[in-house]
């Protein structure tokens, strides 16, 4: 059976295309058939690394486009791409980035896929599929976020149209029992997937650099500007430490000019992404997960793998289902930029208590790493297999169709 994950764009950065490709990685391993179908493709070159058993499909490819292509093929597709979507959910949070012309290419292709599995990646194409895929397509759509946190207008497609999904994987234990109650009477199957991990690169950290680590996108969510608020308390007791933020994003300029606000531009430096955040947990002592709100919070596990102790938000709804309280981390009250930065500087100067964080959370990790969590998508695709088989027993013109 072919599996087909459709994200916004695999040759991106971030945090869906990391755990899509930790997944898409192990099952090709595996020996599944595996496709990755990416609307947009911005970047020549992968950020991540893809799996060379994975077939790739660019269904929008702006950075391969010539500027001197002057055919009229070109023209006509440059005007569509100006004109705003009418597919694609308006409460998108990137809808400004779709347009008709990625619509066609989208709903075309869809529409090409006859059997196996189809795995959505983001509430807008979740809702997509389950409005435009053919019928012997089974969809798993993929739900990051809680319920609560999307607009009203994207709240109401949700309960129109994830009924029709055949399974929601959702990330926490909060998430699965919401959804199975918003979804009820509708032919889904909600069931928890989490993140996975993928196995470490650098070395466990000796927690003696004076470093805190954070990173993410640029973006309000992440509450980058939070942290730098927090940072600024700590740098009066603690002045030889130092925060490095990694990631990219519209909040660029707005951060550097709050650390220059407050002069810590000797103490708080914006990285820019990289490409093995592990390589940088290794070399720090605390992570610091500032974000507003969390699908699920997969750089706290990748920091609990590299040995580093966190210090979170207890933010909806992910850090609290990773983070075992004062065992391998802290949750600090939703908001309270003091309090945060009060603990930064527990584990600051507390050198036993962030080697012990350490120590309990390298055990409590295991549990994300992608053999286990690769097992769960075995199974689940073996669950969608043994149905559609069943389907085509019972009734004999799906068979002959399929033929």
């Amino acid at each position: 059976m072919k599996i087909r994950f459709l994200v916004f764009d695999v040759y991106g950065m971030g945090g869906t295309v990391r755990t899509v490709l930790n997944v898409t990685n192990y099952l090709a391993q595996t020996g599944y058939d595996v496709e990755i179908i990416s609307l947009f493709r911005y970047r020549k070159a992968p950020f991540f690394e893809i799996d060379p058993r994975i077939k790739v499909t660019i269904l929008h490819d702006i950075a391969g486009r010539s500027k001197n292509d002057t055919s009229l093929k070109t023209k006509v597709a440059n005007r569509l791409s100006r004109v705003k979507s009418q597919m694609i959910h308006p409460e998108d949070e990137a809808i400004h980035l779709f347009s008709i012309l990625s619509d066609l290419k989208l709903y075309n292709y869809i529409k090409t896929i006859n059997s196996g599995i189809l795995v959505t990646t983001r509430p807008s194409f979740n809702i997509f599929a389950a409005k435009h895929a053919n019928k012997g397509v089974s969809i798993i759509g993929q739900e990051h976020l809680n319920f609560s946190i999307y607009p009203e207008k994207m709240k109401k497609s949700i309960l129109e149209y994830y009924k029709k999904l055949d399974y929601l994987a959702t990330l926490t234990d909060e998430d699965t029992e919401d959804y199975k109650q918003l979804l009820q009477g509708g032919k889904v199957k909600v069931k928890k997937i989490t993140n996975s991990i993928p196995k470490l690169q650098g070395l466990v950290s000796s927690l003696e650099s004076k470093t805190v680590i954070a990173a993410g996108r640029l973006v309000p969510q992440k509450g980058f500007d939070l942290l730098i608020e927090a940072f600024q308390m700590v740098n009066q007791h603690f002045p030889d430490w130092k925060l490095k933020i990694f990631g990219s994003g519209r909040e660029k300029d707005n951060l550097q000019e709050l650390i220059e606000k407050h002069k810590l531009y000797n103490h708080v430096i914006l990285m820019g992404p990289t490409q093995h955040i592990d390589l940088e947990l290794s070399k720090s002592s605390i992570y610091a997960l500032s974000s507003r709100f969390e699908g699920f919070g997969m750089v706290i596990v990748e920091a609990m793998q590299c040995g580093v102790p966190v210090v979170s938000f207890d933010c909806p709804k992910g850090p609290s289902e990773i983070i075992a309280q004062h065992e391998d981390g802290i949750l600090v009250e939703d908001g309270n930029v003091q309090a945060f930065a009060h603990s930064l500087m527990e584990l600051m100067g507390d050198e036993e208590k962030r080697k012990t964080f350490a120590e309990n959370a390298l055990h409590n990790v295991s549990r994300y790493e992608i053999q286990n969590i690769g097992k769960i998508w075995e199974e689940t695709i073996d669950e969608i297999t043994q149905s559609m088989n069943k389907q085509v027993v019972e009734n004999p013109a799906e068979l002959l169709r399929r033929v």
